[in-house]
């Protein structure tokens, strides 16, 4: 009966190491443990859509789309682009938000992005696409940094609400550079935290990083409907942004 458990076990732990990694990347393994440790997760195109351009001719500013909807009662997502230098975009609770997001992040290289998405049962279903581009996005300085009222406009926020059916659409964009602090003589200085609330109620919080484009753009829906949301910025320099939307 030992033999006959532990070999059940061996199979379980083993699911992860043989599944079929869909588009193949030398970090992939790593960035994957780092997040979720020894997890299970299994590679779900079907139920984790993911959508890039063809070609990325800007690379600091590529346009992502990520729909899980049909992963019912979702409780985390994450984002990451294998061969970024800073690989991890997004990490994102769920617990009031549907799991799709859509934003523009930067590409140091044609790189496959990645989204996992934690089920009722914590499986991750990862989904992935390709991101072609020439590069070079994580180590340019952002426009925003030099504009002569950059103290003007640094954290200007902006909030939009559209409803459909039964469902809420947030759109939320802040200015603010998003440095990675990988170009000379420029220190990192980016969004590190957003808490998104429904009134008083918390839907989301959610880590995020320099990957994401400046002066980010953000799409989130929800099924909770209230008439007042309240999103909160938080950057590593210690400034809070707010934002109201009616």
């Amino acid at each position: 009966m030992k033999d006959i458990f532990f070999a059940l076990c061996l199979i379980l732990t083993s699911q992860n190491i043989f599944a079929k990694n869909p588009i193949s990347s030398p970090t992939f393994d790593e960035i994957i443990n780092s997040l979720i440790k020894s997890e299970k997760y299994i590679f779900d195109d079907k139920n984790v859509t993911v959508k890039v351009p063809k070609f990325a001719d800007n690379p600091v500013q590529v346009p992502i789309f990520v729909n899980a909807k049909k992963i019912k009662n979702a409780k985390k997502m994450i984002l990451f682009a294998d061969l970024n230098p800073i690989p991890i975009i997004v990490d994102m609770k769920l617990t009031g938000l549907l799991p799709i997001i859509s934003l523009n992040i930067k590409v140091a290289q044609e790189t496959p992005l990645r989204a996992l998405v934690q089920d009722e049962k914590n499986i991750w279903h990862v989904g992935s696409a390709n991101i072609k581009s020439f590069g070079g996005g994580c180590s340019v300085s952002s426009v925003a940094s030099s504009d002569t009222n950059f103290d003007k406009y640094l954290g200007k926020v902006k909030g939009e609400l559209f409803k459909k059916d039964d469902i809420t659409r947030i759109k939320a964009s802040i200015f603010h550079p998003m440095e990675t602090g990988l170009v000379f003589g420029n220190s990192e200085f980016y969004i590190n935290k957003i808490a998104i609330f429904a009134k008083d109620k918390k839907l989301s919080e959610i880590a995020t990083y320099s990957a994401i484009s400046e002066n980010p753009r953000f799409i989130f829906e929800t099924y909770d409907e209230v008439d007042e949301y309240k999103i909160k910025f938080f950057d590593i320099d210690g400034n809070e942004f707010f934002l109201d939307i009616r």
